[in-house]
């Protein structure tokens, strides 16, 4: 189901994207719902690779306490 909006932009936002939907022949409530739809995919991938970087650092923590906690640490190259 669509919902309505009501969207204000100022002039120069308005004059821009009046400019880049002319040259794509493109609806101006279908290029605003793509370019939300875009949006929302970057930060939802932004998100989500926070969410990894997050995860692997908790991981990675969780690895070497456990190879001290079983003294295997002592056996990795001091390279590492």
């Amino acid at each position: 189901m669509s919902k309505v909006l009501s969207l204000k932009l100022d002039e120069n936002a308005y004059q821009e994207t009046e400019a880049i939907r002319k040259r794509l022949n493109m609806p101006r409530n279908l290029y605003i719902r793509k370019a939300l739809a875009h949006f929302n995919a970057l930060y939802a991938r932004k998100a989500l690779a926070q969410d990894y970087q997050k995860a692997s650092q908790h991981v990675s923590a969780a690895h070497l306490a456990y190879l001290k906690e079983t003294e295997l640490l002592d056996d990795l190259p001091n390279d590492l």
